[in-house]
């Protein structure tokens, strides 16, 4: 029996994967297809597009649809964007002429401020898979002392798009849970099923660097490794306290001084070559919502990974290591982990089997949602 037809519809690319959302989005294309659904994509191309990942999106999609994006509309209230500012009424017409030819089973739009969408779609089901949640985002920014940045808008707003759908997803259970709370119909738990790369790719043993960190120049980012360079400084003026790292990614471009003076290994053209470098991955994230993608993509690469509480949200984390709640512990235990053989063998066993029992789970989730793709939803928890 031939599996579902599906359109996936986001104003993120899914190529290249070199930010959470887009590896989501690819990984979420993958899933599809592995459990033999036809799998087509829209892009709304906030994000523009190149000829390259033109190329590259239509050779892994079914088929590959493309509308540039408009300018943002006005937002609509003093403090936040109303629902609708992002998702002009032409976009809702290209999807519904996409969705008509192409006789779909089901669609699934990407962020809740694309959720107009799907007023624009009959027999099929509508799935809204949220990422995160942006429902008062903006006050919870303000409360940490962040500029809001991005999209942010009122619960209320958010709740009118989560009505919108069939199906709500949430990318961890924590989020699923507050989604049940305000939204009358079925909600699924889908997280990010990286494949383990240290089963499947030829990975250093022993990288030539103990310790790295990658990740974009989002506010949450910015202050969570100013943070820890705070405390890694002040760990160095001690004697033997200091300890060398590495920071990658396009959090570099805002040029930040670090006074712990970390080795800058630039954007990298592939995540790959910051793991190849690499031995334990750093996630100090404070505060944040949603699943932490770059924890989940380390745990994939095969490297011990020390981080917070905030970091390691969504996952079945046990070991210390994985459950930190500040700066000066995360120093304490780099350190413990620089001076001893035997915890580094025993946070890369307990990093690898965390990922292993993961996987595992979130298997059994995309299972759910393909199955729910073909309209088998209403029992679903």
């Amino acid at each position: 029996m031939a599996g579902p037809r599906i359109l996936v519809v986001s104003p993120i690319p899914s190529h290249p994967a070199d930010q959470g959302n887009s590896a989501r989005i690819q990984a979420l294309g993958h899933q599809l297809k592995q459990r033999g659904a036809v799998a087509d994509f829209f892009y709304y191309g906030m994000e523009g597009l190149s000829e390259g990942q033109r190329a590259t999106m239509s050779a892994f999609w079914n088929r590959f649809h493309f509308m540039p994006s408009q300018a943002l509309a006005k937002q609509r209230f003093a403090t936040c964007w109303g629902l609708d500012d992002w998702c002009p009424a032409e976009l809702v017409e290209a999807v519904r002429k996409v969705f008509v030819a192409g006789r779909y089973d089901a669609v699934v739009v990407n962020y809740v401020w694309m959720s107009r969408i799907l007023e624009g779609i009959e027999g099929a089901v509508r799935i809204l898979d949220t990422h995160d949640l942006f429902g008062d985002r903006h006050l919870i920014s303000q409360r940490t002392g962040l500029e809001p940045r991005w999209f942010f808008t009122s619960a209320t707003e958010e709740d009118r798009g989560f009505a919108r759908a069939d199906i709500v997803i949430g990318i961890q259970d924590a989020e699923s849970a507050i989604i049940r709370r305000r939204f009358g119909g079925t909600v699924l738990t889908v997280g990010y099923p990286m494949a383990p790369r240290f089963l499947t790719d030829d990975l250093p043993a022993e990288p030539p660097l103990m310790f790295g960190y990658l990740g974009s120049g989002n506010p949450w980012n910015v202050r969570s490794i100013g943070a820890l360079d705070t405390a890694l400084a002040l760990e160095g003026q001690h004697a033997e306290g200091r300890m060398d790292w590495a920071i990658a990614g396009t959090i570099l471009r805002r040029n930040p001084d670090y006074a712990s003076r970390p080795m800058r290994l630039g954007v990298l053209p592939t995540v790959d070559q910051f793991y190849q470098k690499v031995r334990c991955v750093l996630n100090p994230m404070l505060g944040g919502t949603g699943l932490k993608i770059k924890t989940v993509e380390a745990l994939a690469y095969g490297r011990a990974t020390i981080g917070t509480e905030d970091a390691f949200v969504g996952l079945p984390a046990r070991h210390p290591a994985h459950r930190l709640t500040d700066m000066a512990g995360m120093v304490a235990v780099m350190r413990d982990y620089q001076r001893s053989v035997a915890l580094r063998q025993e946070l890369l066993d307990a990093s690898m089997g965390l990922y292993l029992d993961y996987l595992a789970h979130v298997g059994g989730e995309y299972d759910q949602l393909v199955k729910a793709c073909g309209g088998d939803f209403r029992d679903a928890a």
